[in-house]
């Protein structure tokens, strides 16, 4: 068998290569190289800085986020010594950085009332954010807060373990030690206080609620004194 064939085609290739690498070719082809390099690390950069959205304070923007990726969420805000106020809950399914989501004020049930918009996860400057997009705007948000003529956007203040976020319903709802007890604390909670939800037995709901002076209150309450999670316009 004879090989001289092959042997004779690589000083024939080398030479085909020595003025590519030697020429303006080969400079180019290293520029092109780099800027991939770059483009690849930024989108890298960009994607693992984009983390999902987690329970927590967002700057006045309670959300709680359960472990099947349901999202509940309560906005309250006022201006002018309470002349405005801009309050609603939402609802929505995490199943990407961006989340449909409903809005609608608490103790309303009516389906016309529902404002849906989007909640996204948006890093600024590397920290934990979440921009809010509302298709129309809340009545009183538009003294107070913008979400429907431009996105709103929350920077992460406090991460929570909670999963969920409630309003209260009912005049007072007084705390219980645990989910059984049978008599209740002196301490109770008001009709319209947004309470961080820990876990739920029993009918009864471990909340946490924290005052305007930053005082935490923890305890039990009943599921039955708390507004309904479940949008309006749900099947």
């Amino acid at each position: 068998m004879n090989f001289s064939h092959g042997q004779d085609a690589i000083p024939s290739a080398v030479d085909r290569v020595r003025p590519i690498a030697a020429g303006q070719d080969f400079e180019e082809l290293l520029q092109l190289h780099k800027f991939i390099l770059a483009l690849s690390f930024s989108l890298i950069t960009a994607f693992s800085t984009a983390a999902p959205i987690v329970s927590g304070n967002y700057d006045g923007l309670l959300v709680g986020v359960d472990r099947q990726g349901t999202l509940t969420g309560y906005f309250e805000s006022s201006t002018g010594n309470g002349q405005f106020s801009c309050i609603f809950f939402v609802s929505g399914k995490l199943d990407n950085l961006k989340i449909r989501v409903d809005s609608w004020f608490p103790a309303d049930r009516d389906p016309n009332e529902v404002i849906k918009g989007t909640i996204e996860a948006l890093p600024e400057n590397g920290k934990p954010a979440i921009r809010v997009t509302l298709k129309e705007e809340h009545g009183g948000c538009w003294n107070v807060q913008h979400f429907a003529s431009e996105p709103a956007s929350f920077k992460l203040t406090e991460e929570g373990a909670w999963q969920a976020i409630r309003v209260v319903a009912v005049t007072k709802a007084y705390f219980y030690d645990d989910d059984l007890g049978a008599r209740p604390r002196k301490a109770y909670v008001v009709k319209g206080n947004a309470l961080r939800v820990f876990a739920w037995r029993s009918g009864r709901a471990q909340v946490e609620c924290v005052n305007p002076e930053g005082k935490r209150t923890r305890g039990w309450i009943s599921e039955r004194d708390l507004y309904s999670a479940q949008s309006p316009v749900a099947k």
